[in-house]
């Protein structure tokens, strides 16, 4: 039980580290947080 809670917890992070993450190649991406809904535009 111990393995399997672990890893739901590091999968949990993981998750919540690329919510707001753009998979887009523009010079100027529109990225949309899905926590809060708000939208800002991320220069890589």
């Amino acid at each position: 039980m111990k393995p399997f809670l672990t890893f739901l917890i590091i999968a949990f992070f993981a998750l919540t580290l690329t919510a707001c993450a753009t998979t887009g190649t523009s010079a100027t991406a529109t990225t949309k947080c899905p926590a809060c809904g708000h939208e800002f535009d991320y220069q890589p």
